[in-house]
């Protein structure tokens, strides 16, 4: 429809005026704000992914295609878009121009702000065709058929007794299409002469039937044969016993079919991608002459009957475009094609705003992190790879079309961006979105490359690819080697082979999760090593590193690369057999810088504070306090106990722990008992935050068993650690001499 300036002008003024104030000039919601004036001549501007429910004279009702009770009202007036939500807030039926609020009753005119109520009693809503709001008694049983309008009420004739889930939509100025079931439960289409207010043809259809539709000549249904999936359109002539049956091959589902003058339209919606086969699209058949069909959109979702005789239909040709189009018999007889809204979107597969990403990726502030990019069609087969460039690992993600995206834009609503398809929560993971499939380990930090694909699997142009890199950073941990922000064990075999485990607990979830990561071979000749000790970055890298003592006395540092293993061994100093026990990994001094503190065989306990040189790691030693002989086990476990320095725990011969908080000035408080029966246990290590709560934690090698098992952090002073024990996964494959 097309309107000189001036006539737009003026009906502009009256919804102005009858809609409300504001009605045009401030959006209520995405319907609203993306739209705006017609882009061409012509051709109106409606909102990206609505499609069209209903047709009338002066617009059409439209809603989100995977939400139907997100609706507007597109004018060919004006060329905008509104939102039924702005005038109601429960929306029953559409059609034509008009819907009902549910709610008040209200039968609501998009075209020209008139309003009425339905009446009290009678009021069971079952559609709109022409000027009349249609209702019935009772939904379930057989019903008495009513017609509304503004001036008053009539009864439709001819409804079949017994007639039961009835419904109305529109047809044209002089028909409305109506659907019943039996007594029997047969169903059973036809139309209502709208002027005579009767029921005047009525056909018995199968279960399977879909899209009842109607010329001035002829009635036409889709039907499919489940077994076969032999799809076929039957159509009948009008007042006489003449049928006939086309056959429109096989179909995954069944067809939508539309009558145009002599032309039967026919195709499969675009609707979910797992069962879409590509080029069946909208196609129109002579029915007169039998000829080859000719195809109308390569693509489309929904279609109506427009009041003046065509039909609308929601879909998209190839180089032209997606929108409304109208299809009506031209001046040759022969259906012709036009756009008269458009959304913005080419019919291809495309890219529609820049991805959501995150750059750089911080996983100690958040647990996961979002990656989208944003199609034009939900029915598109995406996949995502993120690989850390150092290493090659990667981390995939597929979506087959159809679940996999998540439909809404950049502020999280259903509406105006696309489809957003990726990894929506992303953990910080290798492998794939299965976290629980074997094989899934823990990302690293550092640099990372993505890459992302959309193909249509409608065969909609070619594939769309995009890359980009991002950066994945963590704060250092003090038992992290390998640079993925969890904490790793280290143990040794029989034969000398130094190894590591991480056997990640993770509160990501709503439960506590464990990732059993493969053990990992760092090398052999540790045997020399009579003590070996995780101490946390000492010499000035941002890696956690470890002090070895072999037998000797001559202590070794060795500076961890972030890869899992080490650098060259550097010679710290000698006379370390003075110490019974050596422990490290805690700022002690409150200097950023982890410490070693060890208690000689006098009992004394000494600090050395770490440099950050990799040449001379610590000062010269400090005497701290006197007393330690009768404990045989030292810990640093970092901050326990809710203070902002580390801490120590102890146990003493009885298998008692003790717990000294740190100061910050390289001394502790006075022992604080904690819980007996620590005896079971052949070794404490402060592996840091454990289970990823934001709380240190302690791990125990039970003696007898070699297992390892995790106490759980509180950060409460007078109980840091919670009474059950949690077993882990740590070393489970053979015997192993386990160090902190």
């Amino acid at each position: 429809m097309r309107l000189t300036r001036r006539a737009a002008a003026a009906a502009a003024t009256v919804l102005a005026v009858t809609l409300g104030a504001g009605a045009l000039t401030a959006p209520a919601t995405a319907a609203d704000a993306a739209t705006g004036a017609a882009t061409q001549e012509g051709v109106t501007r409606m909102s990206l992914n609505y499609v069209v429910d209903e047709a009338g004279s002066t617009g059409f009702f439209d809603s989100l295609w995977f939400n139907e009770g997100v609706r507007a009202w597109t004018s060919y007036t004006d060329g905008r878009s509104y939102s039924l939500s702005r005038y109601a807030k429960s929306v029953s039926v559409v059609g034509g121009d008009q819907f009902v609020d549910s709610e008040t009753d209200t039968v609501i005119n998009m075209a020209t702000g008139a309003r009425y109520q339905l009446p009290t009693s009678n009021n069971w809503e079952i559609g709109i065709a022409g000027p009349y709001v249609f209702t019935t008694l009772s939904p379930a049983s057989g019903v008495t058929l009513w017609a509304h309008t503004a001036q008053g009420s009539r009864q439709i004739t001819g409804l079949p007794a017994g007639a039961k889930s009835v419904s109305v939509r529109p047809g044209t100025a002089r028909y409305a299409v109506i659907a019943f079931t039996d007594a029997d439960g047969g169903r059973h289409q036809g139309l209502v002469d709208l002027a005579a207010g009767k029921v005047t043809e009525v056909y018995a259809v199968p279960a399977s039937a879909s899209s009842f539709t109607f010329s001035d000549t002829r009635v036409a249904w889709a039907e499919r044969d489940d077994a076969s999936g032999t799809a076929r359109a039957v159509v009948l002539t009008r007042g006489t016993d003449e049928r006939k049956t086309v056959d429109l091959g096989t179909m995954p589902r069944t067809a939508e079919v539309q009558l145009v003058g002599d032309w039967l339209l026919d195709g499969l919606p675009l609707r979910e991608g797992r069962d879409l086969t590509p080029g069946y699209g909208l196609r129109a058949r002579n029915l007169a002459d039998g000829s080859a069909p000719v195809k109308l959109l390569d693509y489309f979702q929904t279609m109506t009957r427009d009041t003046g005789g065509g039909v609308l239909a929601s879909g998209g040709r190839l180089g032209k475009g997606e929108g409304v189009h109208r299809i009506e018999r031209g001046a040759d007889g022969r259906p012709t094609v036009t756009l008269v809204a458009s959304n913005g979107s080419p019919a291809e597969t495309a890219e529609m705003r820049e991805p959501l990403m995150r750059n750089p990726v911080d996983l100690d502030r958040e647990s996961s992190v979002s990656f989208h990019w944003y199609v034009n069609h939900w029915d598109t087969k995406a996949t995502v790879r993120l690989r850390h460039v150092r290493t090659g690992k990667t981390y995939d993600w597929a979506s087959d079309g159809y679940g996999g995206g998540r439909r809404m834009d950049g502020n999280n609503n259903d509406y105006g961006d696309g489809f957003s398809m990726g990894p929506g929560d992303w953990v910080g993971t290798f492998g794939t979105q299965d976290e629980s499939a074997p094989g899934t380990t823990i990302a690293y930090n550092g640099a990372y490359t993505w890459e992302f694909t959309a193909e249509s699997l409608a065969g909609l142009g070619p594939a769309v690819k995009r890359s980009g890199t991002f950066t994945v950073v963590r704060s250092p941990k003090q038992h992290d080697f390998d640079d993925n922000g969890s904490p790793d064990i280290l143990a040794r075999d029989a034969s000398g082979v130094l190894r590591s485990d991480t056997s990640v607990r993770s509160r990501r979830w709503s439960a506590l999760t464990e990732f059993e990561v493969p053990e990992t071979t760092i090398g052999g000749g540790w045997q020399i090593y009579d003590r070996i000790e995780t101490v946390g970055n000492v010499a000035g890298s941002v890696h956690a590193d470890v002090i070895a003592r072999d037998k000797a006395g001559v202590l070794w540092l060795y500076q961890g690369d972030g890869n899992g293993g080490f650098a060259g061994r550097v010679q710290v100093g000698g006379g370390w057999q003075t110490y019974d026990r050596i422990t490290g990994g805690s700022d002690f001094t409150g200097d950023g810088r982890a410490d070693v503190v060890a208690v000689d065989k006098a009992g004394d306990l000494w600090l050395y504070k770490a440099t950050g040189s990799a040449t001379k790691p610590f000062d010269t030693r400090k005497k701290v306090s006197s007393g330690w002989g009768g404990y045989d086990q030292l810990t640093a476990t970092g901050n326990i106990a809710g203070a902002a320095h580390g801490d120590l725990v102890t146990r003493d011969a009885n298998g008692v722990m003790w717990m000294f908080l740190g100061k910050g000035d390289g001394t502790f408080t006075e022992p604080t008992r904690l819980r007996e029966g620590f005896g079971r246990y052949s070794k404490f290590i402060g592996a840091g935050d454990y289970d990823d709560d934001g709380r240190n934690d302690l791990l125990a090698v039970e003696a007898a068993t070699g297992k390892t098992y995790l106490f759980q952090g509180t950060g409460a002073r007078t109980t840091p650690f919670e009474r059950a024990r949690i077993g882990t996964a740590l070393f489970s494959s053979g015997s192993y001499d386990l160090f902190g």
